[in-house]
């Protein structure tokens, strides 16, 4: 039996990991960036206020860059694709999930 393998699959398989990780870096949006950045936060508007107890854990939606979107995990899936948009999802109470270029 013959297996089919992705060619993407391929070429990460066969590059090394420093290599791999740095061509990850480059994506359009720098989504791994966000995702480090971002990671376990919350997101507030320039008009939340924030006690200081949770200043280290915020983050303000403000200081993304200008090219993004906001969308909780319950909202419906929208078609447009643009691969320099960084896109992050929230969960219910605005605490980051993922980030993506789209």
């Amino acid at each position: 039996m013959r297996y089919q393998i992705p060619g993407t699959l391929v070429l990460a398989l066969a590059m090394s990991p420093l290599a791999f990780a740095d061509t990850y870096k480059k994506s359009p949006c720098n989504a791994v960036h966000w995702t480090h950045m971002l990671e376990g936060k919350i997101l507030l508007e320039a008009h939340d206020r924030k006690p200081l107890d949770i200043e280290s854990l915020s983050f303000n939606v403000h200081d993304l860059p200008p090219n993004h979107r906001i969308l909780h995990v319950y909202d419906d899936e929208v078609a447009d694709h643009r691969p320099d948009r960084l896109t992050i999802y929230v969960d219910r109470e605005n605490i980051f999930m993922s980030a993506y270029c789209m």
